[in-house]
């Protein structure tokens, strides 16, 4: 009697057999964009002051090691080094998001690869096909415990994230799909990160422990190290534990030809996804929102309509710092109206105890609207006078929310470079990844981002 492989062996097995000619050119072109975006944020968070005390705090615990970091000197052994590299690119809150999971898939995943692929020479193709391959298996997986994994209070980018990492980095060492099989079985029992971390340092560390369980994952398959080979499936693994039940049969369902990752997108504002509705209500031209510092007190209240989950997640009347601001959606209103903008220099310490901006976040009140979906805000502006002034944002289900055209993720790109790393040559950087995919040593590319280079 033949014993149908189960969805963690149709998985790895999936990983090691892809074929690159395979691939879609849509598919390719995705995983670039999404490795473009994924550097920019890595490099624009390098020197972030919390990257400092997370450097120096890991310094005694470190292991020796040639695995250099983006952005700044210094390196470390490569499974610091993968954690490093993934808190660098989350820590703006401007990296992507897989809309349909709330997943930040590349910065787990090409963390991993950038801190690997530092230690045994592999092309750049060798690098984007892993990295698709392990956005895909991140997303994948994310889909079918959804929504219920994220809503019970699981931070879903740390928990799928780390999958994606261990077949990635494991793809690069040439697992068996034995090997495979224990590495996804070794990333599921070291899956983790909480929702409750949002608003603190510890949400990018939930995504950085991805980066770093993932390739520790791998190494361990490598070494034979065994592990349940029905670790997504079986009774007591990750969908039981940590989904709604058992695993949804759509995990494996047309492998290598319907892309997850290709539906990957990019943050127009440094802030968590939740909060870029009610900036887009704000910002969205011609006719966009705005009140002059003069004018402040002639406003009686701002009322922002938001989905039930935007009003969880992201009901922060009086954020404390940079990181609580990203999940404070009177914030992203207040400097929104303020500036007419909401960059990076929007989201810092500085901004929060802005005059103006604790001003309008004081006449802030965010509710909910039951037929919102994440999709959707409105932003009602009442003025003292009587006069109001009311936009409405619901992007289109069956189009992709934070489209970024090429030359907007560009000068997305230029922006975290001089922002994070001002020695960075940016035009070089960005000629170097046009032609990443012929490049015979990937590792060359991390070179690029060092003082000095």
């Amino acid at each position: 009697m033949t014993v149908s492989p189960s969805p963690t062996q149709t998985l790895a097995e999936w990983v090691v057999g892809s074929q690159w000619p395979q691939i879609s050119e849509e598919a390719r072109a995705a995983a670039s964009r999404s490795w473009l975006n994924w550097l920019g944020c890595a490099i624009g968070g390098a020197n972030d002051p919390a990257m400092d005390r997370l450097v120096l705090a890991l310094q005694p615990l470190a292991g020796n090691g040639t695995a250099p970091l983006i952005g700044r000197p210094g390196q470390t052994d490569p499974a610091t080094a993968a954690l490093l590299h993934a808190f660098a690119s989350n820590i703006l809150d401007y990296d992507d998001t897989h809309w349909a999971t709330a997943i930040h898939p590349a910065g787990p995943v090409a963390s991993a690869l950038a801190a690997w692929s530092s230690q045994e020479r592999v092309s750049g193709q060798e690098v984007m096909h892993a990295f698709l391959l392990g956005m895909e298996v991140s997303c994948r997986i994310g889909l079918a415990v959804s929504p219920g994994h994220y809503e019970k209070g699981w931070h879903i980018s740390g928990t799928c994230g780390v999958f994606g990492a261990a077949v990635a980095v494991g793809r690069l060492m040439k697992l068996s799909p034995q090997q495979m099989t224990w590495a996804l079985g070794h990333a599921a029992t070291q899956s983790a990160g909480l929702v409750a971390s949002l608003g603190t340092m510890a949400k990018s560390l939930n995504i950085a422990h991805a980066a770093r369980s993932g390739l520790v994952a791998a190494q361990l398959a490598r070494h034979s190290i065994t592990a349940n080979e029905q670790a997504l499936e079986t009774r007591f693994g990750f969908a039981h534990v940590l989904g709604s039940g058992s695993l949804n049969d759509s995990v494996c369902e047309g492998l290598g030809k319907h892309w997850e990752a290709a539906r990957n997108t990019f943050k127009p504002y440094p802030c968590g996804f939740l909060l870029h509705p009610a900036l887009d209500a704000c910002l969205a031209a011609p006719d966009r929102l705005s009140v002059s510092s003069g004018a402040i007190d002639q406003v009686d209240r701002i009322i922002v309509s938001v989905s039930p989950l935007a009003l969880v997640r992201a009901d922060r009347p009086h954020p404390t710092d940079a990181l609580a601001s990203k999940l404070s959606t009177q914030h992203a209103v207040a400097v929104a109206l303020l500036y007419g903008d909401a960059g990076v220099q929007r989201f810092t310490d500085a901004a929060v105890c802005d005059d103006g901006a604790r001003a309008l976040r004081a006449k802030t009140e965010v509710v909910a609207d039951d037929q919102f979906t994440a999709e959707c805000a409105r932003v009602e502006l009442r003025w003292r006078d009587g006069r109001s002034q009311v936009r409405e944002i619901c992007q289109p289900l069956d189009q992709p929310p934070l489209a970024m055209s090429n030359a907007s993720l560009t000068r997305k790109f230029r922006e975290l470079v001089a922002h994070g790393a001002p020695h960075c040559n940016a035009d070089h950087l960005l000629a170097t990844l046009d032609s990443f995919l012929f490049a015979p040593d990937a590792a060359e590319l991390l070179t690029l981002t060092r003082p000095n280079a």
